[in-house]
């Protein structure tokens, strides 16, 4: 046979007989001519056979080509220059709202825009979409200029980058790896966490304390005693305001930041930019009991971890519990006393006035005890009215 490039369907009938023969011969001096048959077979069959639907990135490409498009041109349908760039070079994949854009701007098939889209390796498909807008909007993280949800999600991409470029984080990278000062690790939760939540929290948080110049922190001493003399500031009306200002004069950021969406959570600590410690508190329980309890558990990381690491710890309190969050528990309950002389204490609480007896002599809030009695013997029923319902948020979230 003549070998020559295949230009219509009778060539093409004589390649495919000739390329079965030598197939079929089994010759192995045959191979090299194979291949040329092979290669000039499936160009033929690329340029008139349907093969079956382009991938959405080539789709795109070859509408682009016909219509004299750019890659500036796709801002229209895919947000911003740098998602264009993403979705193009494989990281990151089209979200229904660019399907639907594309679809409508560029007439290409649902069917072709909605198959699976190959990325780069350890490329997450997630957009920014994806963070919780609503939610964050609700809270206040975004700024005032942003006037509703709507609005929020058409910028989501700005507002996310803004913030999080604010305080050196990374966008869909779980809460700051690879970033020297906010590395983290999830801790004490049996819940499945919404990653990108915990990461918008946390800067959000870390938002709140780059305006604030504090003294260096001097980590030694934050120690037993320090948590000590913390609590007792319980005792007063203000307790968690006066708890705030002595942890800045010593070099401790305390934010307040209603949790979000699927984070379960009620305390953080973590390095800030300015090198010095952040707690950050939902108050997602708004219970005295529980404040003072999760302050403490957060110093306890201050005074034990984070010294050693660059880690964050987040805390669901009522989760499961590793070898750092059983520490952090025991300090933040030896704050109060010693676990043996808990133990002689604990007997004597039978009735509301000997919790408030020993809350006097301990110079400690009744709530301490309180919460901590219900806690170990079990029974939420009773001293509901020591444990300080609702009364943190009105103080904190004013």
């Amino acid at each position: 046979m003549n070998i020559k490039i295949i230009r219509n369907s009778e060539e093409y009938k004589k390649a495919t007989d000739y390329l079965d023969e030598l197939l079929a011969s089994g010759d192995q001096y045959n191979d090299d001519l194979i291949d040329v048959m092979t290669l000039l077979i499936s160009n033929y069959e690329n340029e008139h056979f349907d093969i079956g639907f382009p991938d959405p990135v080539s789709a795109i490409e070859h509408r682009m080509e016909q219509q004299g498009m750019t890659r500036k041109d796709l801002i229209q349908y895919l947000g911003s220059q740098s998602r264009v760039s993403e979705v193009m070079n494989g990281k990151a994949s089209l979200s229904l709202s660019m399907i639907k854009n594309l679809h409508e701007g560029l007439g290409i098939s649902y069917e072709v825009l909605m198959q699976d889209q190959k990325l780069e390796p350890d490329q997450r498909k997630v957009n920014y979409e994806d963070y919780p807008i609503t939610a964050m909007f609700k809270k206040g993280f975004f700024p005032k200029a942003i006037k509703s949800a709507s609005d929020a999600k058409s910028k989501a991409e700005e507002l996310i980058r803004d913030m999080f470029e604010a305080v050196k984080l990374t966008p869909f990278e779980m809460a700051g790896v690879g970033t020297p000062h906010l590395r983290s690790a999830v801790h004490t939760t049996n819940k499945r966490m919404d990653d990108l939540a915990l990461q918008a929290w946390q800067a959000k948080v870390l938002h709140q304390t780059l305006n604030h110049k504090l003294p260096k922190c001097q980590l030694d001493s934050i120690d037993l005693p320090f948590l000590r003399e913390t609590l007792k500031l319980s005792r007063l009306e203000n307790g968690p305001l006066l708890a705030k200002e002595e942890l800045a004069n010593n070099g401790i950021h305390l934010v307040f930041q209603e949790h979000l969406p699927k984070t379960y959570l009620d305390g953080a600590a973590m390095w800030g930019l300015d090198g010095n410690p952040v707690i950050g508190m939902t108050i997602r329980y708004d219970r005295l009991d529980n404040f003072w309890f999760v302050l403490m558990h957060e110093l306890a990381h201050v005074s034990r971890h984070l010294k050693d690491s660059k880690e964050a710890y987040f805390d669901d309190i009522d989760g499961d519990k590793d070898n750092k969050e059983d520490e952090a528990d025991e300090m933040a309950l030896d704050a109060l006393v010693e676990k043996s002389e808990w133990e002689k204490y604990c007997a004597l609480l039978t009735t509301p006035e000997s919790v408030v007896n020993l809350a006097k002599k301990l110079m400690v809030s009744p709530s301490v005890i309180a919460g901590r009695y219900r806690k170990e013997v079990g029974d939420y029923r009773i001293y509901n009215r020591l444990i300080g319902s609702k009364e943190v948020r009105k103080m904190v979230f004013p």
